[in-house]
């Protein structure tokens, strides 16, 4: 079976026969590739904890409330994860200048260390499995890149 998608990528016109074997042999790999990159922590850290850490990392200062809207979770399930955060020592939250009612969410210096630690402990765990493939499967892999971070980029276009 083929499906064939079509797209418009800076304004020119792309035609793509895909497989739908392919297609979905690919979305079950990035997905599981993704999950035991996430679980890549040795300390217990929960994956929502440590994807707060990152995403405060990434928008601090930040409220409560938009990290809810960018977890895709509710408000109060923030809540219990920040102030898991503050007992750990990773956040800090403090009054938000323009609004009183509002805190801002930031790392201590122990948050970035962890963040960074997490990091390398995911990025070890990667260029361990790396040096299995041979160098031309590293260089496939290498050469998608651009192809996978396009991909991500919140400004490609979506279809109705």
């Amino acid at each position: 079976m083929t499906t064939t998608t079509s797209g418009s990528v800076d304004g020119a016109k792309h035609e793509h026969a895909i497989r739908r074997e392919d297609l979905t042999r690919l979305r079950m790999t990035l997905g599981r590739l993704g999950r035991v990159l996430r679980q890549q922590n040795d300390d217990g850290l929960s994956y929502t904890l440590i994807s707060l850490l990152f995403n405060i990392a990434r928008n601090q200062p930040v409220s409560a409330g938009e990290l809810a809207t960018s977890e895709g979770v509710t408000p109060p399930s923030v809540t219990r994860s920040l102030n898991r955060l503050i007992e750990l020592g990773f956040v800090s939250r403090t009054p938000d200048p323009a609004d009183r009612r509002a805190a801002l969410i930031e790392l201590t210096p122990s948050g970035v260390h962890e963040r960074e630690r997490v990091l390398k402990s995911r990025e070890a765990w990667l260029e361990e499995h790396l040096e299995r493939l041979d160098d031309k499967g590293l260089e496939s892999l290498l050469n998608a890149l651009p192809a996978l971070e396009r991909l991500c980029d919140p400004e490609l276009p979506h279809r109705s």
